[in-house]
């Protein structure tokens, strides 16, 4: 994998925090009982993804300075990614991720669903491209174009081009959905969230970022940025709501870059604050947790449906989050699932 890699104990921190936001978002704590406080969870939670991508990014550079060439590098890490892709896409093929089913469709509830979603597949097969079998695996379907367009341009010496076009993809992504009711943008049936759209940027971001030694000044930096994104990423959303009638729930607009980087800069300081033992332990398992996490969501759900409880909103997290943990970790110990967890 090239050079050796020093772990930088404060990302795997904020990768915990990270991931915990990213069940929020699939959890939609307060979303029945509390609107606004539910928006205020879920948009802040709106940098985990964007962080994932940047310090993906930053990890993949910090790989290939120094080498002739970046090409056995990126094939390593392609190779991984598109592994896991598959390797979790067909998990959530199988019936048992559908057991939930049972509540609704009766004996056969899961192996019926687990039917229509292969058919949709079939129907759709762009879907398997950008999204897998489910729709969380986007992220490594947006992380692999990320770093295919990425490995491209650096080949090429073509770093201030791979800058431009990466910010005329993340322009189009976001005209193309937050903004499609604007004057500027247009609707489209494609969800620009998925491909390359918002991934590039953010991981060229990261591959800049690593040309730059990070120090505690990081810190205070990442602070600075990902407030100032969030202070823009809410008034756009705010605005496009006044303004033009959409929904206060997005995944990007423009505000949302800033908080992604800002994150990643903020957990590459290494600040002493954010070495908490067990936050760096948990964190190195975030691939297993953000992948099956999902399951845990769906078996609870039928819980989730009935109970209108605020200790339940934040319940529901913490225990996704822990079956999470407990099966990442239980998974890790087998040797030929550990490179799909960890």
């Amino acid at each position: 994998m090239g050079n050796s890699i020093v772990r930088i104990q404060s990302v795997d921190s904020i990768r915990l925090l990270a991931i915990i936001s990213v069940i929020a978002l699939h959890t939609t704590p307060f979303a029945s009982n509390s609107y606004h406080v539910y928006i205020i969870i879920i948009q802040f939670a709106r940098f985990a993804v964007p962080f994932f991508f940047v310090v993906s990014g930053y990890f993949w550079g910090l790989k290939i300075r120094g080498q002739p060439t970046p090409l056995i590098v990126t094939k390593n890490m392609a190779f991984r990614i598109g592994l896991i892709f598959l390797a979790w896409s067909f998990i959530y093929l199988l019936p048992f991720n559908n057991i939930s089913a049972f509540f609704e469709y009766g004996m056969l509830g899961p192996l019926k669903m687990a039917y229509w979603k292969l058919t949709n597949l079939l129907q759709e097969p762009s879907n398997l491209l950008f999204q897998g079998t489910s729709v969380h695996l986007w992220f490594l379907m947006g992380l692999l174009y990320a770093l295919f367009i990425s490995f491209i341009f650096i080949q090429r010496k073509a770093e201030k081009e791979l800058l431009v076009f990466a910010s005329i993809l993340y322009i189009i992504g976001v005209l193309l959905k937050s903004y499609a009711d604007t004057p500027l943008g247009f609707h489209v049936e494609f969800n620009t969230r998925n491909g390359p759209f918002f991934s590039t940027l953010l991981f060229s971001s990261g591959y800049f970022l690593s040309q730059r030694m990070p120090n505690e000044k990081w810190f205070i930096y990442g602070i600075g940025l990902f407030f100032m994104g969030c202070l823009i990423h809410f008034v756009e959303i705010y605005l496009l709501m006044i303004l033009y009638g959409t929904d206060l729930s997005h995944d990007y607009v423009f505000g949302t870059y800033l908080m992604g980087v800002g994150a990643a800069m903020l957990s590459l300081s290494n600040h002493k604050i954010l070495q908490i033992r067990f936050f760096r332990n948990t964190g190195k398992m975030t691939l297993g947790i953000y992948a099956i996490h999902v399951i845990f969501v769906g078996l609870l759900s039928p819980v989730d449906k009935i109970t209108n409880s605020p200790l339940w909103e934040v319940g529901f997290v913490v225990v996704v989050l822990v079956l999470s943990i407990l099966s990442t970790h239980a998974l890790s110990k087998i040797p030929i699932l550990r490179r799909i967890v960890l």
